[in-house]
């Protein structure tokens, strides 16, 4: 491919990309804390590489065999190497990923749940000079249901899709062996489809019918991922168990669940106290409280390097 054709068409997807993250963040972001793009990918070749195929009973959605040949861009991360600065070579897999629930029309727009764990692996052509593991995998994310199904979206007879998914409405875990989501309390991502050929309609068993597509993406969080290895702040995370007359309440199970979902849990001691050690700041966590004897409500909670003090007090029996 020619220099002048290859970057008329890395235009274009940097084009599509950036009319798509306007409308994901007005759109899917507006309920939630503001996050802040990260990376993002486009396309080398502008080939139809992303690939759905109507099994009749079933659907797939995955990558063409080898992977979509990118170029991948982390944005706003403070003190990253220079090395993965500017546009990495990758590839991009998206492990094959079945769907047995139908697609639906509502008013003009094709939606096609997938109802199975999608896994989006960004991995390095050759390995970095820092980072960890292999020092090739620039990012992964293994999206599910929580709230909602995540699901591809266009409209019918169309040319264009998207795959958008959001915390808390998904779940999604973001890994990478340069950077770190620890911290992160918000994690959302976006592709963008075009091409898409045939056009979107539905096909046998109510899924929609086979098509090949080209895509870019964008990831974001909040707050964004630091560099791995950074030291990052931490603090313990501490308080009693009181009975509704205030007396410590010994053998109570407290249990911590971090950001990215990390669980921890304590007996509380003699007096009804408690610790977690070494929580990551920061972050938002939820700390709740199970006794036989009486009942706790959940609480959010946002500690910081000054405050880091949590008491519970029994509703009653």
């Amino acid at each position: 491919m020619s220099y002048h054709s290859f970057y008329t068409k890395f235009n274009k997807l940097v084009l599509a990309c950036a009319i798509f993250g306007a409308f994901f963040s007005a759109s899917a972001l507006s309920a939630q804390a503001q996050t802040t793009t990260f990376a993002q990918f486009f396309e080398r070749n502008g080939t139809q590489d992303f690939v759905f195929t109507n099994n009749a009973a079933n659907a797939t959605f995955n990558t063409v065999s080898g992977g979509s040949p990118i170029l991948f861009i982390y944005q706003n991360i403070t003190g990253l190497n220079a090395a993965l600065q500017g546009g990495q070579n990758a590839h991009l897999f998206i492990t094959t990923t079945t769907t047995t629930t139908p697609a639906t029309l509502t008013v003009n727009t094709l939606n096609q749940p997938l109802n199975q764990v999608v896994v989006i692996s960004i991995l390095r052509d050759t390995p970095a000079p820092v980072g960890t593991g292999a020092r090739t995998n620039l990012l992964t994310a293994t999206i599910s249901a929580a709230t909602a199904v995540p699901s591809l979206a266009g409209p019918n007879t169309g040319n264009s899709a998207n795959f958008t998914v959001t915390t808390p409405d998904n779940t999604i875990t973001f890994t990478s062996d340069f950077v770190s989501f620890a911290a992160t309390t918000q994690r959302n991502l976006g592709l963008s489809f075009s091409s898409v050929t045939p056009q979107l309609a539905l096909g046998a068993g109510g899924f929609l019918q086979s098509f090949t597509a080209a895509g870019a993406g964008t990831f974001a969080s909040d707050p964004p991922p630091i560099v791995a290895g950074t030291t990052a702040a931490s603090v313990i995370v501490g308080g009693r168990v009181l009975t509704p007359s205030g007396r410590g309440l010994r053998n109570a199970l407290v249990t911590v669940t971090e950001a990215d979902g990390t669980t921890r849990t304590v007996l509380t001691g003699v007096n009804g106290s408690y610790n977690f050690p070494d929580l990551t700041i920061p972050q938002t966590i939820v700390v709740s409280v199970r006794s036989k004897s009486y009942r706790f409500l959940p609480r959010v909670f946002s500690p910081d390097a000054d405050f880091g003090e949590l008491d519970f007090t029994a509703l009653g029996k």
